[in-house]
């Protein structure tokens, strides 16, 4: 009989792997890390409440999918308009830049996303909906992964992961929204440009970036931007750089084919469902209309680039370049081997800087800096090699186009730029591989401020969409007949009640006049006005009069004045 005996070496860390190695090394398994930022995902929808939104586009996509639910359509988003016989064309409804089609009343902005929910909606409502965005979100973090691998090398963990749970694509991965599935479109087709750029042709890559810019096309407008910018920058690469004018000519002639097959595509489905092309009417209102009112697009692309605040108030944009200037100067002062005593200076102004924006409490970030902080350290980093700048290209050459032809008016009330999403997504992932670039102090506080910021957005949503179901709930229990939103776009808030309440949407005077006339004509005995002024002020209403008023609290700190009016001899 003999006895084993094991000896072992001082300083020997050799042995089987613990628990926490054996989970890490699961979560660089794709498919793993995938289900698991899903399951995170998840876990976070359910602290948001299901009648509330991110924005009164989705408050439109939910009363479609509950219309379309409740009919046994699929293919047929008409949401149908109670005072039809007396506004037919629907300059009324409800659900404010409503469409009158055909024998259809519309309220989409994308026909495939309300395609690809409406099955998920019959199976578990909006929750279940959510799984779109939120796969479009894993994807779009697979995707800022291998922005980071072509960049630096590695497994471009460090990117997937804060990219999905430290930047705007989680907020907007809990909001039936678009933007996540046309952002992972958009990204993966630069992912494949890049790719033509640093490796060997191959024929079929500008034939797929083509097709994803063109699916992306019929999510986000301004995927057709980011797809003529992009296979622009590949082309003149290839052509120039590596003097492959033939490869060149193949990759702008694939994209072209692609993006106008998935275009065409898309048209088909629009024709099928609506009768007649949308999203190309889209994107000629936004081309006809860039440009102009140059004043505000400036003031739009300061916002969405760089501020914290939603607000164009000057001292909200002197605070808003402080934070823009003190990131950049910490990621430049705090790189490895450099002493630099600004360094702990910058770092400091940040987090001040942070402190007071959260001192103003919670709300809408609207800028791409502000909520992706890593952007600067892809600004100041992301020079030293190729690949790093042919993603600074990709990310910077298009914004002055989407800038110039971005839908104007609603560059306040959003999260992140959601115009420029793929361009934070491409220096977020950027940003992220070139950490190692920094101090480990200010490594950590890089992504402390990425986490911070992502926390704050979700928070802000979960209040938002609480307070935004009470208020709809509020209003669904009134007495009067029919409510008619003074500022057009609030109806559209409470899309999760649509039908259960007969509402009209103004935005004049004149039109208030209107709506009243269609509820008079439609025998109502009372409407209310829903407004959000304090004391607001209305014309002689013909055969009504004004017969009280009371507060129905908003989102804080706005409030409703919902005024009641009474027809005459009631």
């Amino acid at each position: 009989m003999s006895t084993a005996v094991t000896t072992s070496t001082p300083g020997d860390t050799s042995g089987p792997p613990s628990g926490l190695d054996r989970v890490a090394g699961w979560l660089r398994l794709p498919l793993v890390a995938g289900l698991v930022l899903l399951a995170v995902y998840v876990a976070l929808s359910f602290t948001l409440d299901s009648a509330g939104f991110l924005g009164t586009d989705t408050g439109g996509k939910v009363a479609t999918l509950r219309v379309m639910a409740d009919h046994g359509t699929l293919v047929h988003p008409d949401v149908g308009y109670w005072a039809a016989p007396w506004d037919a064309d629907g300059r009324y409804h409800g659900l404010y830049y409503t469409v009158h089609l055909g024998e259809q009343y519309v309220n989409v902005t994308s026909v495939p996303m309300i395609v690809l929910a409406e099955p998920l909606w019959r199976i578990g409502g909006y929750r279940a909906a959510l799984l779109l965005p939120m796969l479009g979100a894993v994807a779009a973090a697979f995707v800022a992964r291998g922005i980071a691998r072509r960049a630096r090398g590695g497994t471009g963990w460090t990117a997937f992961w804060l990219t999905g749970l430290a930047s705007p694509v989680v907020v907007y991965a809990l909001d039936l929204w678009e933007h996540t599935i046309g952002l992972a479109c958009m990204g993966a087709g630069v992912l494949l440009l890049l790719d033509e750029i640093l490796g060997r042709s191959r024929w079929w890559r500008g034939l797929v970036a083509g097709a994803l810019f063109g699916l992306g096309f019929s999510m986000r407008t301004e995927s057709a931007v980011y797809g003529v910018v992009s296979v622009g920058i590949a082309v003149l690469a290839v052509a120039l750089a590596r003097r492959a004018v033939l490869d060149a000519a193949r990759l702008a002639v694939g994209a072209l084919v692609g993006f106008v097959g998935l275009a065409f595509a898309n048209g088909l489905l629009e024709r099928v469902a609506l009768g007649q092309s949308f999203r190309s009417g889209r994107a000629g209102d936004a081309a006809t209309a860039g440009g102009s009112s140059a004043a505000l697009r400036l003031r739009e692309a300061f916002a969405t680039s760089l501020s914290p605040f939603p607000s164009y108030d000057s001292t909200y944009v002197v605070l808003a370049v402080a934070l823009a200037g003190s990131l950049l100067l910490w990621a430049w002062s705090a790189t490895r081997g450099r002493v630099n005593r600004v360094a702990p200076l910058a770092a400091g102004a940040v987090a001040l800087l942070f402190v007071l924006r959260v001192s103003y409490g919670l709300g809408f970030w609207p800028g791409l800096l502000a909520t992706t902080p890593l952007a600067a350290v892809a600004l100041v980093r992301g020079w030293s090699r190729p690949a790093d700048r042919w993603v600074l290209a990709f990310a910077l050459v298009p914004l002055p186009l989407v800038f110039a032809f971005q839908f104007p008016g609603g560059a306040l009330p959003q999260w992140g730029g959601r115009y420029i999403l793929t361009s934070g997504l491409l220096l977020g992932a950027l940003g992220a591989a070139c950490l190692p670039d920094l101090v480990p102090w200010a490594r950590r506080g890089f992504m402390v401020a990425a986490v911070a910021t992502a926390v704050l957005g979700v928070a802000w949503l979960s209040v938002r969409t609480h307070q935004v179901a009470a208020a709809g709930d509020a209003l669904n229990a009134r007495s009067e007949t029919v409510l008619i939103a003074r500022d057009g776009f609030t109806a559209r808030e409470f899309g999760a009640t649509y039908g259960d309440k007969r509402w009209l949407a103004v935005g004049s005077e004149a039109d208030l006049l209107g709506a009243a006339d269609v509820a008079e004509r439609a025998g109502a005995d009372s409407f209310a006005v829903v407004d959000l002024a304090a004391d607001p002020r209305y014309p002689a209403i013909p055969g009504f009069h004004e017969t009280g008023r009371v507060t129905v609290p908003f989102v804080d700190p706005q409030q409703f004045t919902v005024t009641t009016f009474t027809r005459d001899g009631s």
